[in-house]
């Protein structure tokens, strides 16, 4: 039930973001706004090119690095979300051992998957030292 709550709300989320993303596109490929505002929004590509040459570390290496970084600021609220879903398993259990246990590893697992991510960007320095790509 929870799952499907989750679901359901990721989608509309996602929806109502592409809407409020999606902007008409100029004669030069720019997104079109009211004259002289501030409002256009433009997202980066998060696996976007590197300034580095492939052997300053850039290449897959940067591009690892740049799905990470995308990763990592997608992970956040997710986290958040999750231990919001695993509190409200745990409030709502009326004293059952099962539900509070669901609870609990919802909250355990978000965590691990946080730490899971915030590792992710060590193993990539990792292994750019080891192929001597730099920083």
């Amino acid at each position: 039930m929870i799952f499907k709550l989750l679901i359901g709300f990721l989608s509309v989320t996602a929806f109502f973001s592409r809407q409020a993303f999606a902007a008409p596109l100029g004669t030069a490929g720019e997104p079109l706004g009211t004259a002289g505002s501030d409002t256009d929004i433009i997202l980066p590509n998060p696996i976007g090119g590197c300034s580095k040459s492939p052997a300053e570390g850039g290449g897959l290496l940067c591009v690892a690095g740049n799905i990470i970084d995308a990763l990592f600021k997608i992970s956040i609220p997710i986290v958040a979300i999750m231990v919001l879903v695993g509190g409200f398993q745990i409030m709502t259990a009326g004293g059952n051992a099962e539900k509070v246990s669901s609870g609990r590893k919802t909250i355990l697992y978000a965590a691990v998957g946080f730490v899971i991510v915030l590792l992710a960007e060590s193993v990539v320095s990792i292994i750019q030292s080891v192929i001597g790509g730099g920083s």
